[in-house]
């Protein structure tokens, strides 16, 4: 059996950061920017106007291979334990 100690952090941190990065994405492409004292949905959604946009690029990525290589990892246990039986 797959213990939920097995399989939860990395899906709640996959999910977690793969939503943030496709919401950074989505930011990027609409040139939405963010920063203090703008609604919750720019910040989340904007890139940072005090960094240079290859930071802005690197950030997105980087947020982004965390998620998608936490539910890689998440589906590698997943399989694994679904052929181990």
């Amino acid at each position: 059996m797959l213990d939920v100690s097995d399989w939860l952090p990395p899906a709640a941190v996959g999910t977690c950061f793969t939503f943030v990065g496709l919401c950074k994405v989505y930011g990027l492409s609409r040139g939405i920017v963010g920063g203090g004292g703008k609604p919750t949905s720019q910040r989340l959604c904007g890139s940072c106007p005090t960094w240079s946009r290859s930071v802005n690029y690197g950030t997105i990525f980087l947020i982004l291979a965390i998620g998608l290589g936490n539910l890689a990892y998440l589906l590698w246990l997943i399989h694994h334990w679904a052929t181990a039986r």
